[in-house]
Formats: C-alpha cells, structure tokens, sequence
C-alpha cells in the first residue's frame, strides 16, 4: 500500500534538501548545459548530418524519412542518433545524481570534481544509452504493430481525410481502441522506468557493468514496484503543473503587460527584453528544479533499499577545495549574467530579423477552400475575386488517362461515393456530386479537369499545382506537362509535391519551370536541394530556415496559414507566400501589414515569440 500521508512529508524533505544544496545542483547543471549545448548537439547535429547524406540526398522530407529508416544504414543511423541523443540525457541525470549521492553521503563535491568523476564513465554511459534505447524499442514494437494492424482493419478503406472530416463510427472505434492501446503503452513505458530506476546509480556508484546494472536494477525494484511508481507519477504530474503555471505567467504577461508598453519603440523594446528574460529564467528554473528532485528522489529510493550508494573511492575525493560552494555560486553568477546577456542577444536580433518590406503573396489553398467546396471551379473562381496572386490545387491520373483536380485518393469525404480517382474513369467520376457536402448551393459542382482549371485561371491568377501519388500513377507528370503547353499557361504555373522524387521528374522533363517541394517534417540541410522554393508546414517554417532558403535563393511558402495572428507573424519571419483556405482574409492581412508603425510590427513579433497551437492546418 502506498501511505499518501508519509510521501507527502517525504517529499517535503526532498525539496528542503534541495533548497539547502541548490547551489551544488545548479551549478552542475549549468555546467553540463553548456557542455551539451558546445560540443554534443554539435555532434549530434554533424551526425544527422551524415545520416542524411547516407540516403544520397541533402535532406529527407515525410515519408521519405520513414523509407530511409526502414532501411539497413538508416535503421543503423537511428541506433546511433538514438543512442547519442540518450547520452545527452543520461548525461544531465547521471550529473545530478552524482551530486545528489555526495549530498546523501554528506560531501561537497564541485563541479570540476563531478564532471572528472563522469569523464571516466563515458564508455560505461554510452553502452547504458545504447542499451536502454534499444530495450525500449523492442518494448514498443508489439505497440506499434498493434496501431499499425488497427488502421489496417478500420481506417484503411477510403482515405484517411474522409475518417479525419466525417468522423464514422469506425473511426470513433479505431480512436477508442487507439487510447487503450496508447494507455497500455504508456504502463508499458512506466513499468520499464520503474525496473531501470536504479540502474545509472549502480552504474556510477557501485561499479557495475551496464548490462549488470539493468539486470540488478530490475531485482531491486520487484518488490516495491508499486510505490516506486507512485513516486514517479507524482514526479511527472508535478513537472505538468509547474510546466503549465509558467506557460499560464507568460501568456498573461504577452496578453496584458506588453500591450501597454506600445506607445513607444524604446519601452516596448524593454519590455520584451524583459518578458524574454523572466521566461528564459522561469522555464530554466522548472527544468533544474524537476531534474534535481527526480535525483534526489532517486538517491532516496536507492538507499532505503539497502543498495551500496557510496562514491568509488578516489574518483570523487571529499570536499577538497577551501570555499566550494563559492566556487559553485560564482558559477551561478557568470551563468545568470549570461542568460541576461542571452536575453538581450534575443531581443537586439528579432529586432534585426523584423521584416520591414514585405513583398508575401496569397496562395488560395485548393481554391477558396473555406467559402466553396476545395478543387472546384467555385473554389478557383473565388480565389480569383478575392485578389490572391495564386491558386494551389491537386491533381491525379484517372484510369482513363485524364488529369483530374482533386486532393484525396477517393470520393468518400467530397461525395459519399467509393470510387477511387486511380480505379475509375473520368466520366464516372465526374457523376459525383462533390459539392453538396460543403452546402447545397454547391450541388452543381464536379470534379474538373486540370485544362478546365488552368482555362479558367489564364490571365487571372497563377496556378500552383501539386502533384499527388498514391502510388496509382502512370505517366502523371508528363501528362501534367503538356496539358500546360496545350493551355499557354507555362508563364503562369508553378509544381510542387511532397514527393521529392516525383518533383524532379517533372524538373527533368521540362528544367525551365518553377518547382518546390513540400515538406510537413524534415531531416538535413532542406534549403540545399535541388527545387526553386520550400513549401512548409507553419510550424516547421522556423525564422532561422527561412533565412537559410533566402540565402540560398529559394522561396519559402507557408502552409495552411488561416488565423490573422499566424498570417502576419509569418509575414514578419519572410515568408514569400502564405497558402490559405481564407484568401481574402489574408489580402486583407497584408494590406494592413503595409500601413503598420515599427512598433506594431515589433508587437506582432512579440506574440510570434508565443506561439499559439492550432494555428496551422495539416495539408
């Protein structure tokens, strides 16, 4: 049984412990930050690097990820990337628990000592790492096998958009199925951290070889499983809430205190330094906070079961200089006085990054998607009035041979029909109505052909077409292509895919027209492929990748950008066009972008810092 009661005074002599040695933990956790952030995620970052050019490629986008992982260099590259990525974490932990054992074992260790002491444990940390990750992929295999074979038998019929939009009892079947699924998970996940608990201290402490220390970690813990849970869950539920007060803090602080500091360039700047540096401190204050008391928590358990937790003798010697909780504070200090510093580099650079001239153009996704059933005539047809400079739609092969403007691989969502847009003619596919669903004022609406598009839009509006594979097609592109010639629309067309493969099929065949690839998630250096723009996903549209694109003379289009809020935050990352279901919408948005003082815009900067969830659309 689990005496509530008795972990609650537990715990508060945990953090008394930790209030008396802050010093110490802090210290070392500053200092390993700065260790990891100078020379492992480099690393890291050199050997995803590497990984990625395994493939042949500069970078790797969305499916093709999981290809080049499901192949044996690119499984071999994830053990690796996997098991570096897991020593950065076992690292900060095994540095925290060093201090939290000199703590138990009534020494004063400083930091130099610590990080000496792990130095020489680095091979024995990383074997632990590699070992860990690959026990917990094993472990959650028969999880995702399990999700795999429930898609496959209550998601798989029609196209996932239409289970996304209608929402079909199987659907709410497969969801329900998919939470017991993930809850299991989720045990699963907490019973292999209870059997590993132990296993970094008797690594560090007791001398025990990493598999060694798995197996005694895993005794050690059979008898008490349940009350080591219930202290992990209570660990984890408490990270959630100091997480969310500081999240609660500094949205206030955005929604109330900002606004008034408006008036003026130089106060509004000051307050944003300010905001920038309270959160950079409080979110770094949670951080080591639930760090230092999971090692403390951890150094509890280890000795209340009797395991030996003493430090291997003349690795870490006693407290050996004269002052070294000075030493530690004045560590504090410089790193205090750099986050300050930190927090003025931010701001002076978002002020440098801030787009003054904005020249971003409106792409109308699938058409006017939001006011006219997506990839219609009516769709173009709104885009066209609303002012935007482009059209995006989608197109596929029919099995007769046509190209036909439509987004997903079946009719389910946009008309209630099965039939699949590869297995079917266009002349039956064009019996559907695909507007009635939208509202019935659309019931007249048909799947058109990319030529009675691209008639449509000649003149009017530029024309950006995706190409879709669902592995069905035959000769796509080239059909694409010289539908383009018939029309006289070259000047006036751009193509873009998420597979990239695809893309440079249709760059082969004609070299001179415009094409970008469009990405949800990526791997590697995205602005050095061979495509004249990136089309990405806003939350992957990073101020910092748009630079790299500019600088390598691609555009960057955004997607699906349909919140004012989003629209004129990625005006003001440089985005060269937003891709919108809301096309007059986002006219209107940089209209007024235009006519904004340097102050508003440097507010609008502001609540791009705190980016807000939902704002974008998946494609």
């Amino acid at each position: 049984m689990v005496d509530m009661h008795s972990m609650y005074r537990e715990a508060a002599e945990l953090i008394r412990r930790l209030r008396a040695n802050w010093t110490r933990f802090l210290a070392i956790h500053v200092a390993v930050s700065v260790l990891v952030f100078t020379i492992l995620t480099p690393l890291a970052t050199a050997l995803l690097r590497l990984s990625v050019s395994l493939s042949g490629k500069a970078a790797l986008s969305d499916q093709d990820i999981l290809f080049f992982f499901l192949s044996p260099a690119g499984f071999l590259a994830l053990l690796l990337l996997g098991s570096v990525f897991s020593i950065i974490i076992f690292l900060g932990h095994a540095a925290l628990l060093v201090v939290a054992g000199s703590v138990q074992a009534g020494r004063a260790a400083t930091v130099k000592q610590v990080l000496l002491f792990l130095t020489g444990r680095m091979a024995g940390l990383f074997q632990l790492a590699v070992l860990v990750l690959l026990r917990a992929l094993l472990n959650l295999l028969p999880f995702v096998l399990l999700v795999l074979l429930l898609y496959q038998l209550m998601l798989s019929d029609y196209d996932i958009n239409y289970y996304l939009a209608e929402k079909p009892p199987e659907w709410k079947w497969a969801i329900a199925l998919g939470g017991v699924i993930a809850a299991a998970c989720g045990a699963n996940l907490l019973r292999l951290f209870v059997n590993w608990v132990f296993c970094l201290p008797l690594m560090l402490f007791s001398g025990r070889s990493p598999m060694q220390a798995l197996a005694d970690s895993q005794s050690a813990a059979r008898e008490d499983r349940v009350v080591i849970a219930a202290w992990l869950l209570t660990w984890l539920l408490a990270g959630l809430l100091l997480t969310g007060v500081v999240s609660g803090l500094l949205t206030l602080a955005a929604m109330y205190l900002i606004p008034g500091a408006a008036a003026s360039v130089k106060t509004l700047l000051l307050a944003l330094g300010g905001v920038s540096l309270v959160g950079f401190l409080l979110y770094f204050a949670v951080t080591f906070t639930v760090s230092s008391w999971l090692s403390l928590l951890i150094m509890k358990l280890f000795d209340e079961r009797g395991l030996k937790a003493e430090l291997a003798p003349g690795t870490l010697a006693e407290a050996t200089a004269a002052h070294p909780l000075l030493a530690d504070r004045r560590v504090v200090g410089w790193a205090l006085l750099a986050g300050f510093v930190a927090a003025l580099l931010l701001t002076w650079l978002l002020v440098e990054r801030l787009q003054f001239d904005s020249s971003t153009e409106v792409i109308a996704h699938r058409g006017a998607s939001a006011a006219a059933p997506e990839n219609t005539i009516a769709a173009v047809q709104i885009a066209i009035d609303s002012g935007a400079q482009w059209v995006e739609i989608d197109v596929q092969e029919t099995a007769d041979g046509h190209v036909a403007v439509i987004h997903d691989s079946d009719l389910k969502k946009i008309g209630g029909s099965a039939l699949t847009v590869a297995g079917s003619t266009l002349e039956q596919l064009q019996q559907v109505d695909i507007g009635s669903w939208f509202g019935a004022e659309f019931a007249d609406q048909r799947i058109p052909t990319l030529e009675e598009v691209l008639l449509l839009c000649k003149g009017r509006i530029g024309v950006n077409i995706e190409l879709k594979y669902y592995g069905k097609q035959v000769r796509l592109e080239q059909r694409v292509a010289e539908i383009v010639e018939r029309t006289g629309m070259m000047e006036q067309v751009m193509f873009m895919s998420l597979s990239y493969d695809g893309i440079q099929i249709l760059h082969g065949l004609r070299p001179e027209w415009k094409v970008g690839l469009l990405s949800s998630v990526a791997l590697g250096r995205l602005a050095e492929l061979d495509v004249d723009f990136l089309a990405l996903n806003g939350r992957a549209a990073s101020r910092n990748l748009i630079r790299q694109a500019h600088k390598m003379g691609k555009q960057v289009m955004v997607w699906t950008v349909n919140d004012p809020v989003a629209m004129a935050s990625m005006i003001g990352r440089g985005a060269d066009a937003l891709i919108t279901d809301e096309p007059e919408l986002a006219v209107t948005v940089l209209e007024h972008f235009e006519q904004l003082e340097p102050t508003e815009r440097l507010l609008i900067q502001l609540a791009d810092l705190f980016d807000r969830p939902g704002l974008y659309r998946e494609q």
